[in-house]
């Protein structure tokens, strides 16, 4: 049952990400809403991102890749009561170091 959590988790939080980032692109006024359909997931997968915090490692890495600032903040808000992982406060720190837009470029250049 945990895997399959994990497989829905991924596959609708990666599916709605791409979505604010295509629409929000076209659209930027819709933007604010396809974050909130971010949020709506999350929570919908409350209990499984208790269990295995590291999610919130996959959410700040599509942060990353989709450049989303807004939600970065939820995710951001969301480690802080769930999480004590030092991978992801790693991250987090790499973040506000460098900023989405310079760790982005440099993970393409990376691929």
């Amino acid at each position: 049952m945990r895997f399959r959590d994990e497989v829905d988790f991924h596959h609708k939080i990666q599916f709605r990400f791409e979505k604010a980032y295509r629409l929000g692109k076209k659209l930027p006024e819709s933007k604010r809403m396809l974050n909130l359909e971010l949020i709506d997931c999350v929570s919908d997968f409350s209990g499984y991102i208790e269990h295995d915090p590291m999610c919130l490692f996959y959410c700040l890495y599509f942060c990353i890749y989709y450049q989303n600032k807004e939600f970065l903040e939820f995710v951001r808000a969301l480690i802080q009561k769930v999480s004590q992982d030092p991978r992801i406060d790693k991250l987090l720190e790499y973040i506000d170091i460098y900023g989405l837009q310079k760790l982005k470029s440099v993970s393409e250049q990376i691929n």
